[in-house]
């Protein structure tokens, strides 16, 4: 029979990430650099439970397939800049990045964003990504 865990010995998903990270140094590199690709799905994601939407209707207001929703949402792969400027053209959603070298702060986005939003780095930049959600 196997032993069940107890809620208070599970980990939190942070928790997971950093052992992974600090374990496994190209986990640590792919999960920096799609940093902005996890951010994006996470802001269509929330989009469209807040608007009641399919991924069926939000790929109709975007203009692409049902699948290519799908791929946004995974998070497995960065958007390109023009994809970006659709989406908040038809959603009104926001996003902004700050790239900087690794070893300076990134300064264009808000000291709030920066707060709630630690820089990412990608071999030798910083990237910080932020969108309109409240943080």
């Amino acid at each position: 029979m196997t032993k069940r865990r107890h809620p208070d010995n599970l980990k939190t998903h942070g928790e997971l990430i950093a052992e992974e990270m600090a374990s496994d140094p190209d986990f640590a590199a792919e999960w920096q650099r799609l940093a902005l690709a996890r951010e994006v799905a996470a802001e269509l994601i929330r989009y469209r439970s807040e608007n009641g939407l399919s991924q069926r209707a939000l790929a109709e207001l975007l203009g692409v397939r049902q699948p290519r929703i799908v791929d946004l949402e995974s998070g497995e792969r960065n958007p390109r800049i023009e994809t970006l400027i659709d989406i908040s053209r038809k959603t009104g959603l926001e996003f902004a990045i700050d790239i900087a070298p690794a070893a300076q702060q990134p300064k264009l986005v808000t000291k709030r964003m920066r707060n709630s939003r630690p820089a990412h780095v990608h071999d030798d930049v910083s990237v910080v990504v932020a969108s309109n959600r409240a943080a």
